[in-house]
């Protein structure tokens, strides 16, 4: 998801009637579009070594050090000692320390380059990492290295090899290393991860090595489970009685459901899960993501204000399912030749404000994409741009056409902009969500199987 993109787009929103200016299309714009350069970074001091920009993907930012503001990152652009980068959801920068070090940035991460300096024919590294996955590469060209990369949690000590910290709270650290052999330090305890000339070797915080990882990761869901909440197991368990698969992805460490089939429209009201519920739905051959942006106060206020930044984030996994606000995302829904269905939602209160909401094709085949909202069951009116992107116009329902690597972008104002609901045209073009084939299979024949009595609704104590 680019924040970005929602940012200007539901800006145009305010203008939609409200204000005489021409308004701006809400779909994904170019990064350069949306932020301000910074100028080039003063020459590093004696001993200090340039870190080049050279590879940027999706919404990335850097600053020189954390008084400074966030700029937009760009190829070619040199940063240096104390300069940090984060990324957003499918993004990623890569970075290259002159001669032989390189280094990757991957999706809902943060790295400051603490050290980065040489003396005589030693090089020293080392990378902080406040949360994310950095994959670090040493060619070795000669030259002595001390590098490693640090964590809240851990270190990853390298040397003349390919390896890659994950670090994502509150889930345990992970190393990996793809050729070579590198030092794991994890509360204290140090261990070896890989073998010169070896294979690719990973080691979860904790365990006793590589072998012990493996054999926890036969283990269909091997913590989650436990803890899984009611409404989020009558979720899932809706989801296995009609025929979907029930994984668990230890690397992005959230349950993972396949191959199954989505609600149709008569179905979907009875099987929402909270008091505030979006929904993505969609069919066809393909892996989707449903990611939601919230920017918390009185969205008029907001629109004729800064406008929307984000300030909150639901994604499926990696320790972004769950906001600060008490917002969640049960699981994440790879898809299957019918389809999916993912969902995030609040049981309980729920923050005033803009959401940005995006239905992303991850991998597959072209999807036909429907996106719903509902407050304590009733159906919120979304806005989007026109088949022409002249416009804005509204629906309590949206469905598209997403070609894989490509998204849909809506938004929902809470409470709603009564201005905005009079002078927005309606979305003429066809919003069929998912309707029944022929005989539908009712909520009630739902409620009659073995799930019935921890539905969704009747957890939380809807009728």
């Amino acid at each position: 998801m680019r924040l970005t993109s929602i940012g200007s787009g539901i800006l145009a929103l305010a203008v939609a009637g409200l204000f005489a200016v021409a308004p701006t299309p809400l779909i994904a714009e170019p990064a350069t579009t949306s932020f301000v350069l910074a100028p080039q970074a003063a020459p590093p001091p004696p001993g200090a070594m340039p870190v080049v920009i050279t590879d940027v993907h999706g919404l990335v930012q850097y600053r020189d050090d954390e008084s400074q503001p966030w700029h937009m990152a760009i190829p070619q652009a040199r940063i240096s000692e104390g300069a940090e980068l984060r990324t957003g959801p499918h993004s990623s920068v890569t970075c290259v320390i002159p001669p032989d070090q390189t280094f990757t940035l991957d999706r809902l991460g943060t790295v400051r380059v603490d050290e980065a300096a040489q003396h005589g024919n030693k090089i020293t590294t080392d990378l902080i990492m406040k949360y994310g996955r950095t994959r670090y590469e040493i060619e070795a060209a000669g030259l002595e290295h001390e590098a490693k990369i640090s964590s809240p949690s851990s270190t990853l000590a390298v040397r003349g090899t390919v390896v890659s910290l994950y670090d994502q709270p509150p889930f345990k650290p992970q190393a990996v290393s793809f050729t070579g052999r590198a030092q794991f330090t994890y509360l204290g305890n140090t261990v070896y991860v890989g073998q010169k000339h070896g294979s690719l070797t990973r080691i979860v915080a904790g365990s006793d090595g590589a072998s012990q990882t493996g054999v926890d990761d036969t283990v269909v869901d091997p913590a989650d489970a436990a803890v899984r909440s009611q409404t989020d197991a009558a979720l899932i368990a809706t989801e296995v009685s009609r025929g979907a698969v029930l994984s668990y992805n230890s690397f992005s460490m959230i349950p993972v459901i396949s191959n199954g089939t989505p609600l149709t429209n008569s179905q979907l009201p009875s099987n929402l899960p909270g008091t505030l519920d979006f929904v993505l739905r969609w069919t066809g051959d393909a892996n989707l993501d449903l990611e939601l942006a919230v920017e918390k106060g009185q969205p008029l206020s907001i629109l004729e204000g800064t406008g929307m930044k984000g300030t909150e984030l639901l994604f499926p996994g990696f320790g972004y399912q769950n906001s600060a606000s008490g917002g969640h995302i049960p699981y994440d829904n790879i898809g299957g030749p019918k389809g999916g269905e993912e969902f995030a939602y609040w049981t309980g209160s729920f923050p005033e404000g803009i959401y940005g909401i995006v239905a992303q094709n991850v991998s597959g085949a072209t999807a036909n994409a429907t996106l719903n909202v509902y407050e304590d069951g009733k159906p919120l009116t979304m806005f989007t741009n026109n088949a022409t992107y002249t416009g804005i116009v509204q629906s309590n329902q949206y469905t598209r056409q997403v070609p894989v690597g490509t998204d849909f972008v809506a938004s929902v104002n809470i409470p709603e902009i009564p201005a905005l609901l009079t002078n927005t045209p309606v979305d003429p073009s066809p919003n069929l969500g998912i309707p029944s084939v022929t005989s539908d299979v009712s909520s009630s024949k739902l409620k009659s199987s073995a799930t019935a009595d921890i539905s969704p609704r009747s957890v939380r104590g809807k009728p």
